[in-house]
């Protein structure tokens, strides 16, 4: 079978998968471009006989809707690691955000965040982060940016002061890490940015909208 499922915030898709295998009693189990435990949204689940065509569904494009925040930064470009603020909040006219917005359609390469599973050197950079270890360079990832839509400009309180937050809707390569972007943009506007969320929208012709949300628990 090939599903569209709605992966939940806070699994892993590995987890998430597993869960299914043993609540629904397939034999095997596969899917199709990962989503961080911090994300949500399409995640195209194979079974069994299906399972063959991973490669196929693998490098379908996408589209997110993600919030980035500016003015902080983590290691992990996203919530999973603690943030630290600017002191004093970053300010960018619309009319800048748009033109830096503009600018990253087309191919895009940008370095693997380091809380990711790239490999260096046959080791997954998240792995060699747990350690301690910090790779002589980050592998760079190319991807195609089709097209980015900005859906809200606003602002949030955090640590007692007002920090810009924006949505975007990304159509993207497969292989794109929105937290790269993320991270990039920030650069781009003079300051830092961090994925504050994520969902997945669709993958090639599966959209969220049709995604079967399976019931929370741990059978």
């Amino acid at each position: 079978m090939i599903l569209n499922l709605y992966k939940p915030r806070g699994i892993s898709s590995f987890n998430f998968i597993n869960r299914e295998k043993r609540i629904q009693g397939w034999k095997k189990v596969g899917h199709a471009g990962t989503l961080d435990p911090l994300a949500e949204g399409v995640l195209i689940v194979l079974t069994d006989a299906d399972t063959k065509r991973q490669d196929e569904f693998m490098k379908q494009d996408k589209i997110y809707v993600a919030e980035i925040l500016f003015g902080a930064y983590s290691e992990s470009f996203d919530l999973e690691k603690d943030l630290t603020y600017d002191l004093i909040p970053p300010v960018f006219s619309e009319n800048t955000l748009l033109e830096t917005l503009t600018n990253l359609i087309g191919t895009l390469s940008l370095p693997a965040p380091i809380y990711s599973a790239k490999s260096v050197g046959g080791k997954r950079l998240y792995k060699m982060a747990k350690q301690g270890i910090s790779p002589f360079e980050l592998p760079t990832v190319t991807s195609t940016i089709s097209d980015i839509k900005l859906l809200e400009n606003t602002q949030i309180e955090l640590v007692g002061k007002l920090y810009p937050l924006i949505k975007l809707e990304i159509s993207c390569s497969s292989g794109t890490y929105i937290r790269s972007i993320a991270n990039h943009l920030g650069e781009k506007l003079g300051t830092k940015g961090v994925l504050y969320s994520l969902i997945r929208t669709k993958v090639g012709s599966f959209n969220a909208s049709d995604s079967q949300k399976p019931a929370l628990n741990t059978v």
